[in-house]
């Protein structure tokens, strides 16, 4: 609840917010956080998303890309090691492979056409759509 409470005040902040650029720190706090978000709850993109909202979109995709598959390996390490993955998880992981190469697919035809503005609404939106589902599943579950 707490973190996704967070991620949406985050997201609304930071849009009401001048431009600014983040130094080493914001940057390492965005990567721990992520790093703890990722793990405990599935959903790790919105600090990053917001540290990286003013860089140039192949600048964000990229360093995000490379944060999530770098964050992902350490996670299921430590998933593992504790025991917590099973065949179920595999199965599901095999069947998100395809939306994920149809995505990686499509994203290569449309990433040209979308304005750094428009980019930076959708990081947005993203964050705050993380922090709905993260609220709903603290009051459901």
């Amino acid at each position: 609840m707490i973190v996704g409470i967070t991620t949406i005040l985050a997201a609304i902040a930071t849009k009401l917010a001048p431009k600014f650029t983040p130094n080493r720190a914001a940057f390492v706090s965005a990567g721990l956080i992520t790093g703890v978000t990722e793990t405990a709850t599935g959903i790790g993109g919105p600090p990053l998303a917001l540290v990286y909202q003013h860089h140039p979109a192949p600048t964000l995709r990229a360093t995000i890309a490379l944060c999530f598959f770098i964050g992902e390996i350490f996670s299921v390490t430590v998933l593992a090691f504790k025991s917590r993955l099973g065949a179920d998880q595999f199965v599901s992981a095999l069947v998100l492979l395809v939306p994920l190469a149809l995505g990686l697919a499509f994203s290569g035809r449309v990433h040209d056409k979308i304005s750094p503005a428009r980019l930076r609404d959708a990081l947005l939106a993203f964050a705050v759509l993380s922090g709905i589902v993260l609220v709903v599943q603290a009051v459901v579950g």
